[in-house]
């Protein structure tokens, strides 16, 4: 009988993640939220450059000014060029702001992430660290882009069975986000306590907050728009970020990285929306 150790169980987990997580959103997307997000060109067009550029930027120049070790750094660059997290339209609900729009910029950016995450860390990833690019696009494309896409089309073509389905599958990515924490913590717990006194913690709060600033100021000149821009682009997409280490930057350090920068851009937001809401 084999038995697998906790490690061996993260990959696993990770892909049925990603997969449960884009295909319940795919599950609750409707096709008039993309649409009317695609109309606002100029927005659009900030959305994407603040999203894909700017954030990576932050990164670069925090740790120009603040070196970190290698794999701190390709953490921190892994989870800065994962743009479109799921739940940007739930911070949207939750600031009550324009949650059409933020379905709509969610859906692009993982559309559009196929093709800038591996561009992204062939630039922006230390020349010593080996960068697969068609493997870590055929991942992107696999695993969060085509679950996406297969609810997206259920929920068009049979509106019944894509909510019924919704519940469930929202639950299931629910279920296997907290015990994937559990099981990265638990792994990682001594490079967890490594981290303190790194700098980690301080220059992810710094490039959360800078991510905000500018998400807000790029948002245009309604509110509703400036609230999700910034929750949006502050949120990054840790499921894709984890996958995309656990198979090609399978580094301790790495990993608790891309946790712990996850935490803070979770709680910023979370906190600003509820702000807003008020």
């Amino acid at each position: 009988m084999v038995v697998l150790s906790p490690a061996a169980l993260v990959d696993p987990l990770v892909t049925m993640f990603v997969l449960a997580t884009m295909f319940s959103v795919g599950l609750e997307i409707r096709i008039d939220d993309v649409l009317a997000s695609v109309t606002q060109f100029g927005l659009v067009m900030r959305s994407m450059f603040v999203n894909l550029v700017g954030v990576p930027l932050l990164v670069m120049a925090a740790v120009l000014i603040a070196p970190l070790n290698t794999s701190h750094t390709v953490g921190l660059f892994l989870i800065a060029v994962s743009p479109g997290a799921p739940f940007g339209p739930k911070l949207a609900e939750i600031s009550n702001s324009n949650v059409a729009f933020a379905s709509g910029l969610m859906v692009m950016l993982a559309t559009v992430s196929v093709f800038t995450i591996p561009a992204s860390l062939a630039l922006l990833v230390p020349g010593n660290v080996g960068v697969n690019l068609i493997g870590i696009a055929r991942m992107v494309i696999l695993v969060q882009l085509l679950p996406l896409l297969v609810g997206f089309g259920l929920r068009e073509c049979h509106q019944a069975l894509a909510l019924t389905l919704h519940g469930p599958m929202r639950r299931l990515s629910t279920i296997l986000l907290f015990v994937l924490i559990a099981l990265l913590l638990a792994i990682n717990v001594s490079e967890i306590g490594r981290l303190v006194g790194t700098g980690v913690m301080i220059i992810s709060s710094v490039i959360v907050v800078g991510s905000m600033i500018t998400g807000y100021a790029f948002g245009g000149p309604e509110k509703s728009t400036r609230e999700v821009l910034a929750t949006s682009t502050t949120a990054r997409n840790a499921a894709i970020a984890l996958l995309v280490a656990t198979t090609s930057f399978p580094s301790p350090d790495v990993l608790v990285t891309i946790i712990a920068f996850s935490l803070v851009s979770v709680i910023v937001p979370g906190i600003a929306a509820g702000v807003w809401r008020s």
